[in-house]
């Protein structure tokens, strides 16, 4: 598997950076992209997997840093769900010429990143190709509000900043989070989102609690929705990410 790393601008001066493998038939060759999530980056334990797997299947394979992310320009202090939709739209973008004969992308995304995938979606409604979220953090930046409470809240608002830690990132993060979160009420998800998804999510998850992807795949107005529950999995499902891999192929199988 051959890599390439390129750095792509995106507004103000700023660029993501990706990881970009072309698939073997560069004339129609098909083509996945993943986002990571929240205080990770392209280069994840689940990423690389992905990228060796697809790649030994002829697939091309695109990881995206999201800009505060990895080696990507920006911090987390100018997070928005805005930005992130605007560093994917980048992305595809520069597919669009790196292999512009191939059908459209295959979106894989993980937590947040799952998120952006899913706002992505209701943005460009014709962009109906199969879609695979990993815990995915459908009702992030909103639900922070409900889990800091109103004071905390108030004081993230009065500082501009707010430190947050846990077993996965140890980050500051500007309140401008939420200000833009005004933007993207996960109802309209449930109304408008309309993808072939396929979604994982470890019931062991404490950053994500699984039972907001149940509702989802319950209460979403588009029929075909499919989820796994994996009993034992955790958050990142890093040490699940062969089963992934092997339950996300074949379902692509049939997608086609």
């Amino acid at each position: 598997m051959t890599t390439e790393t390129h750095r792509i601008s995106v507004s103000e001066g700023e660029a993501i950076v990706v990881d970009w493998s072309a698939p073997r038939d560069p004339a129609g060759g098909r083509v996945a992209v993943f986002v990571h999530g929240l205080g990770s980056h392209r280069r994840g334990e689940k990423a690389l997997h992905f990228a060796q797997r697809f790649a030994a299947a002829g697939w091309g394979f695109l990881s995206v840093d999201l800009r505060g992310h990895g080696d990507a320009d920006g911090s987390l202090r100018e997070l928005t769900m805005t930005r992130c939709l605007a560093d994917l739209a980048a992305a595809r973008g520069w597919l669009a010429n790196a292999a512009p004969a191939g059908e459209a992308p295959v979106l894989i995304g993980s937590s947040m990143g799952a998120a952006v995938i899913a706002w992505h979606h209701l943005a460009h409604p014709r962009d109906t190709a199969p879609t695979v979220m990993i815990a995915p953090a459908l009702q992030f930046p909103g639900r922070l509000a409900w889990q800091l409470g109103p004071a905390a809240m108030e004081e993230w608002r009065k500082a501009g900043v707010r430190r947050f830690e846990s077993d996965w990132i140890d980050r500051e993060i500007g309140f401008s989070l939420m200000e833009d979160a005004l933007n993207y009420d996960p109802q309209k998800l449930l109304h408008g989102y309309a993808a072939p998804t396929l979604i994982f999510h470890g019931m062991r998850d404490t950053a994500v609690d699984w039972r907001t992807s149940l509702t989802f795949a319950e209460d979403c107005a588009f029929p075909h929705l499919q989820l796994v529950l994996l009993k034992s999995g955790d958050h990142r499902l890093t040490e699940h990410k062969e089963l992934l891999f092997d339950t996300l192929w074949a379902w692509l199988g049939h997608q086609t």
